[in-house]
């Protein structure tokens, strides 16, 4: 249907590989700097990317591909522990964001880290200490009860406001919601939304740490290409990403490093492209 498409606009595009942006970022992390064994998105949702043996590829046992040859797995490890729910620690809020979203029990994992869904948990909190009598009292706030009118933007302002008066959290919830704040209001919620951001970071350093452990990659150390707005604009994200996994193996966690990978799914794109093109013309196409 693609191709199609770009028939039908004239368009001078050949169609070589379909990829998606994590595994893109993989293989242009580790163009740039061979050390990447692993790539991660921790954007509007998260997933990863890592080079996998494939002779340890139980579907490829019979397909003639050589087992000393590795191969780029797509983990979309946003769907671990959907529906079970059987390992992930999720609180009450965790389960009304589940419960309300248009893929109930699906992407657990996703809903407890990506940026599409950290602003909608602090919004719900803050709706249930409204309703307690405790938060704003006597004034409206209808505006706050809208589903993901809460962005998760604001926890990253409201983390780094640098005033004493914390004014940008006054502005926050002036504009945006016609809501006065007193000062202690203000302190709660910038220390409610470091504890959503690090919740967050601390558990995707556990799906980095699971693939590390799978690949024996502690020893000698691997980098790992970052991207996603989660990660390159939340501020503390990737320094709590390496408190976890320093927390998770001790100082051998030192030996893993997240780095930021500039338009990874981009640049990854063209050379997969690249690379898909040269094997073809040399014969070298696998059908599965």
């Amino acid at each position: 249907m693609f191709k199609e498409s770009l028939a039908k606009h004239n368009l001078p595009v050949q169609l070589t590989a379909l990829i998606n942006d994590t595994t893109g970022t993989l293989i242009a992390s580790h163009y740039v700097n061979p050390r990447t064994k692993i790539a991660v998105i921790f954007g509007t949702g998260c997933n990863a990317a890592y080079m996998e043996h494939v002779k340890d590829i139980p579907k490829f046992a019979n397909l003639g591909v050589p087992p000393d040859a590795d191969m780029a797995i797509n983990c979309e490890w946003g769907a671990f522990d959907s529906f079970e729910h059987e390992h992930l620690p999720r609180t009450k809020y965790d389960i009304i964001v589940d419960e309300a979203s248009n893929k109930p029990g699906e992407q657990a994992f996703e809903k407890l880290i990506s940026g599409r869904y950290l602003g909608e948990i602090l919004r719900l909190v803050l709706c249930e200490l409204i309703d307690e009598g405790v938060l704003f009292l006597g004034q409206n706030t209808y505006k706050l009860e809208k589903p993901y009118c809460f962005d998760t933007a604001f926890l990253s302002l409201m983390e780094s406001d640098p005033t004493d008066e914390l004014l940008m959290i006054i502005g926050i919830f002036t504009h945006f919601f016609a809501i006065e704040t007193t000062l202690a209001e203000r302190q709660f919620f910038r220390a409610l939304a470091k504890l959503i951001g690090r919740r967050a970071a601390r558990l995707s350093s556990c799906g980095i740490a699971a693939i590390v452990k799978k690949m024996g990659y502690l020893e000698e150390g691997c980098a790992v290409g970052a991207d996603g707005s989660l990660y390159n604009k939340y501020p503390g994200f990737a320094d709590r990403v390496h408190e976890g996994l320093q927390d998770i193996f001790g100082d051998k966690g030192r030996n893993i490093v997240t780095y930021h990978a500039e338009d990874g799914s981009g640049v990854g794109s063209a050379i997969i492209a690249a690379m898909t093109k040269i094997r073809k013309d040399a014969g070298l196409y696998l059908h599965v």
